[in-house]
């Protein structure tokens, strides 16, 4: 009898975490219907600020270097290292990239990951990519190391449209897109020609792939 009991307890242990496993793959990651979320600039908190810049100078990292002293931090999330653990993302820029601007002329940016007070880890993006923000971090695939969700964004001709990347974190110290979610928001609202449009998604994270959902909204 109490063999019979332990087994159902153990069972119901395994149907609990697993019901909880798929509540977190089906919970929304990013949700640009709200304009809160979608406005809002790079958050980082002025203590995260001074521990960065204060890690950073025993940093040897020749990219890190050619961002110069006035660098900007776009962002910040927390997440998950394969070695180290629970650790914080950054994403260093040498100037804040303007929408407008197709094709900025910048260092590349850097992702930067920090245990406590240590940088473990940066991580070098490719020049010609220029986020404006990093904007979470989510284990995709389930191997105990984030993605990290960066968002671009670019306005030409009265339309503004914005993206958003799955950056993986490479072992030699580069990245590479994993997924990309094109038009995460797109506002053509003030297109001088052609149809005028607006819509927002949600983002899902869902069987280790990012879902999206489109919601229209009306412009005016």
């Amino acid at each position: 009898m109490m063999k019979n009991v332990s087994c159902a307890i153990a069972a119901f242990a395994l149907l609990s975490a697993a019901s909880g496993l798929a509540q977190a793959q089906d919970g929304v990651v990013l949700d640009y219907t709200k304009r809160g979320f979608r406005d809002a600039e790079p958050a980082v908190a002025a203590a995260d600020k001074t521990r960065v810049a204060s890690a950073l100078t025993s940093v040897p990292s020749d990219a890190v270097k050619a961002l110069g002293k006035d660098l900007v931090l776009l962002g910040h999330a927390k997440g998950k290292s394969a070695k180290a653990g629970d650790v914080d993302f950054f994403l260093l820029s040498q100037k804040r990239p303007v929408a407008a601007e197709p094709f900025p002329k910048a260092a590349a940016q850097v992702i930067v990951v920090l245990k406590g007070k240590d940088v473990v880890g940066t991580y070098v993006i490719p020049a010609e990519r220029q986020y404006a923000r990093l904007v979470g971090a989510v284990d995709m695939d389930g191997d105990n190391a984030s993605e990290v969700l960066l968002e671009g964004a670019g306005y030409n001709m009265g339309q503004l449209i914005m993206a958003v990347d799955a950056v993986e974190l490479e072992t030699n110290g580069t990245t590479r897109v994993a997924q990309s979610i094109p038009e995460v928001y797109a506002d053509s609202c003030e297109n001088p020609v052609g149809k005028k449009t607006r819509s927002a998604k949600t983002i899902s994270l869902r069987g280790g792939k990012l879902v999206e959902a489109i919601h229209p909204e009306k412009c005016g």
